[in-house]
């Protein structure tokens, strides 16, 4: 049964929201790039050629969403977009020579981010509660989804 008190942990996660993005939007000023990209560039990174669809099901966004990321990162020369050379309709997304020091300077953000949230507690319990973090992400990933397949947000309750 789900009665405990949300106010507390919602309150709690729109702090944490609030501030993780504030030092990532600090930590990259200098670059053209934010909070909100950041994710897409790092991946990038590590995954040269990812495909559009992967990158929706990574972050779980929509085409919306990621069309515009990708629009950003292109008009700030950080990302290409390439066809593929079999099926012209399947894209792939590279970062460009100019994103490369971005990405580094994300890397070291993540390392500064991490040390200083994690300042005083044990790894232990880091690693519980990212699992707890990714647990109630899933939860509520199934009923946003849930939700959007059956149209209009509306609730169905099932037995």
């Amino acid at each position: 049964m789900c009665e405990h008190s949300f106010p507390d942990i919602g309150r709690w996660v729109s702090i944490f929201d609030r501030l993780m993005k504030m030092y990532y939007d600090r930590g990259l000023a200098e670059f053209e790039i934010g909070w909100g990209q950041q994710f897409y560039v790092e991946y990038l990174y590590h995954h040269p050629g990812a495909s559009p669809q992967e990158m929706a099901d990574r972050f779980r966004v929509d085409r919306a969403t990621l069309t515009k990321i990708i629009k950003k990162l292109t008009e700030v020369g950080y990302m290409r977009v390439e066809s593929d050379e079999r099926d012209r309709r399947i894209k792939h997304l590279y970062l460009t020579d100019k994103a490369v020091p971005a990405a580094e300077q994300i890397k070291k953000v993540h390392q500064d981010f991490y040390q200083t949230l994690s300042c005083g507690i044990s790894p232990e319990d880091m690693e519980k509660a990212g699992l707890i973090l990714q647990q109630m992400t899933d939860n509520i990933n199934r009923k946003v989804w849930h939700r959007m397949e059956n149209g209009h947000g509306e609730v169905h309750h099932g037995k």
